[in-house]
């Protein structure tokens, strides 16, 4: 309850006192004053209720301290009562009345009846005091909830504007100085282009008064960089109607630009799809002809009646198809790289094996060209390591290879050692150092780069990615590979990269070739379903060779009855096939009698993550990618189906365990001179393969003789076996002459 207050006014201070009891009885605070002077000043501290008025006092009676009261205006509401004993005539009340008290009481009157009368005037006080203060707070709130109203719109980032249907501007959020703005007009913010737009959506708010939206290009002053809005015009509606209406503009600038960038996103996500499946099938149709040519080329040279010309024409083919596998490869690698899918795939190596096998890779064409290659090791380097042979083997390839092509005379060496051990982890570097023509200075930031090549290599063959693909292989394997050069002198490339130690783990040594089946197992039938009848006849060949019973089938329907006729030990397969693929071909297959039983082998051209998934849901055993080694198959097939060879190299060893006689200038007599000719020109080329062909034919006339000389070449003693040929009789310079 709100405290109120009482003015009391009488000259006579008993009289005060006994006024003063009589209103005790009510809830309220009584001020009291014995002159008009002292009323007046209480007045400027309180705010009173109810004055009860004495009529006859001295210096100012009670008619004039109400006229006072009444006149100002902070107190004119106050009720006034006269309480008088003295004029108790009509003219005297009259004047109260007149005066504007509210009441007009004479002495002696009844306590309870005056009490209720000024219960009354307190109720109202009570009353009006209450409907103030809800008054006051709701202003307040009113207030409150302007001010946020107002810092909401002058801070938002959008531009709010009244304005009438001409355009003129009433408000407007966003400027220091908006009334620089207040009366202009709004077409002003729009280019001659957008004005049509915003005069359109004018007609439809305050003809049809709906609210209308658009975009377009606007400019304001205090937004420079914002170029394009988002309009908003919503009417607004009186009495008399719409006559004016609100627009809020919304730069969407940012937001153009996104949709902008998005869509570029999409479109070259979509163009790097279809780059991804343009390389995926050239690809496959490259991989399968090439599997046929280099498929052929090996089983060419399994013959004993091929003269060394034609042996060289065979190494031309072979080199020339892995080139362009290797060229296909790189550009594939890079693909992968750009559209992020190209992932680590570690696993236990032997890196001292892998160093052995990118020497003896590189040796014979080191010397061909009178070029020294070197390796070393430093003594704390590890040999077992977890790593992605396979990415590191690629990236010592194209440093070797560059090395090699670049250089006409001196040296290469490989030097490899440890650059950190911290637990488990290692970092590891190999130098690659040449004495070739050297990389030009300004060229040197930029070989790195997808396509680029210095001087020197602009003249060669390639594609430009070897080192590309090099360094981003280098990069996911935690490393780097830098390079310094001196035109003239020859360049260093340095490859660091990191991985794990690991246990020894052993396996048959590298490149060591199938001879044919162990002669005490029962050659397995395989069959082979391939809808290209050269792969399927080169395939075919290959296995027969060395012992394998084959069967061939050129469809899936083919297939499946072959596979029902004859018991079937390992299927090997296509993936892409017409009619029934090798995905669907491989599910029938598991679902037939013993189907389940039976390995498959998928060889193909279309060697992607998405086909692998598919095989290995199919029931695939392994998964092969065309052009493929027949060392590499003969590995496979022995795997899948647990299966022993005899080697080459086993058949040297055995022999010499069982024959100790030393191989001698008579014995070498002993051959036909077209063999020991054929067999010197090879050696002095530095072809593998073609000294290992004629070797091969020296065996089909002399086993034994034949045996000693491979012995001689698999540890690379070429001195003594030219000495040997060179002193048996007719040589090939005495033939030439």
């Amino acid at each position: 309850m709100p405290e109120v207050y009482i003015l009391i006014v009488d000259d006579v201070p008993k009289n005060l006192f006994a006024l003063e009891k009589v209103l005790s009885k009510l809830e309220v605070s009584i001020i009291k004053a014995t002159s008009g002077e002292e009323a007046l000043a209480h007045t400027l501290n309180y705010d009173f209720a109810l004055a009860i008025l004495d009529v006859q006092m001295p210096d100012m009676n009670g008619y004039e301290l109400a006229d006072l009261l009444l006149g100002d205006p902070s107190t004119s509401r106050m009720p006034i009562i006269f309480l008088t004993a003295a004029y108790a005539d009509e003219y005297h009340s009259f004047q109260g009345y007149e005066r504007g008290a509210v009441d007009y009481i004479v002495k002696p009157f009844d306590p309870k009846v005056f009490l209720g009368k000024v219960s009354v005037f307190l109720e109202l006080a009570r009353y009006r005091i209450g409907l103030e203060h809800k008054v006051e707070a709701g202003t307040s709130a009113l207030l409150e909830e302007a001010n946020k109203l107002r810092l909401l719109v002058e801070n938002t980032p959008d531009c709010i504007l009244n304005h009438d249907r001409n355009g003129c501007i009433n408000f407007i959020n966003h400027s220091k100085n908006t009334f620089n703005f207040i009366g202009g007009s709004v077409f002003e913010f729009f280019t001659q282009a957008d004005c049509l737009l915003l005069k359109n959506a004018l007609e439809l708010v305050f003809d049809k008064g709906e609210i209308a939206e658009f975009e377009s290009e606007m400019k304001l002053p205090w937004n420079s960089e914002a170029i394009c809005y988002s309009h908003r015009l919503a009417p607004i509606v009186r009495d008399s109607g719409i006559t004016e209406c609100v627009q809020i503009s919304r730069d969407i600038t940012h937001m153009k630009l996104a949709d902008e960038a998005r869509l570029k996103l999409v479109r070259a996500e979509a163009d790097s799809m279809a780059k991804s499946k343009f390389l995926a099938s050239m690809s496959h149709e490259i991989r399968t002809p090439m599997n046929a040519v280099l498929g052929y080329a090996q089983l060419l040279r399994r013959e004993g009646s091929l003269t060394a010309q034609q042996i060289d024409y065979l190494e031309i083919i072979d080199r020339s198809g892995e080139h362009l596998l290797m060229l296909i490869d790189s550009v594939l690698d890079m693909a992968k790289i750009e559209a992020g899918r190209m992932v680590l795939a570690p696993s236990k190596t032997s890196f001292f094996n892998l160093l052995n096998d990118i020497e003896r890779m590189f040796l014979l064409c080191a010397r061909k060209k009178g070029l020294i290659l070197n390796v070393e090791y430093s003594k704390e380097l590890p040999d077992w390591l977890v790593i992605d042979a396979n990415k590191v083997r690629q990236v010592l390839i194209n440093l070797l290879g560059n090395a090699l092509k670049f250089t006409d005379h001196g040296k290469i060496e490989i030097r490899a050692g440890l650059c950190q051990c911290i637990a488990n982890n290692v970092t590891v570097y190999v130098e690659v150092e040449d004495t070739g023509c050297g990389i030009e200075t300004d060229k040197l930031d930029n070989i790195f780069g997808a396509f680029e090549q210095a001087e020197a290599g602009a003249r060669n063959i390639g594609a430009g990615l070897g080192l590309a693909v090099s360094i981003e292989f280098a990069q996911m394997m935690d490393g780097n590979i830098s390079v310094s050069s001196e035109v003239g002198k020859g360049s260093t490339f340095r490859f660091e990269f990191t991985g794990q130690l690991t246990q020894f783990q052993s396996r048959r040594k590298a490149n060591t070739k199938v001879a044919h089946l162990d002669p005490d197992v029962e050659a397995p039938h395989i069959l082979i379903v391939d809808d290209d009848i050269d792969n399927l006849n080169m395939m075919g060949t290959i296995l027969a060779s060395v012992g394998f019973g084959v069967r061939l089938a050129t469809c899936g329907k083919g297939a499946l009855a072959a596979f029902q006729e004859q018991d079937i030990s390992l299927v090997i397969m296509d993936l892409k096939m017409d009619g029934m693929d090798g995905i669907e071909l491989a599910k029938r297959i598991r679902v037939l009698d013993h189907g389940n039983q039976v390995p498959i082998l998928m060889v193909t051209a279309s060697p992607s993550t998405q086909n692998r998934a598919l095989a290995v849901e199919a029931g695939i055993n392994q998964f092969l990618c065309k052009p493929v080694r027949e060392q590499t198959l003969f590995e496979e097939i022995g795997q899948l189906i647990k299966l022993k060879y005899v080697y080459a190299g086993d058949e040297n060893i055995k022999m010499e365990h069982e024959d100790n006689r030393r191989l001698d200038v008579k014995s070498i007599e002993t051959l036909p001179l077209t063999l020991r000719i054929g067999l010197q020109k090879a050696v002095r080329s530095g072809y593998v393969d073609n000294i290992k062909d004629w070797i091969e034919q020296t065996e089909t006339h002399d086993r034994w003789i034949g045996q000693r000389l491979r012995v001689m070449a698999e540890k690379f003693d070429y001195n003594s076996l030219l000495k040997l040929l060179d002193n048996s009789g007719q040589s090939y310079e005495k033939h030439q002459n």
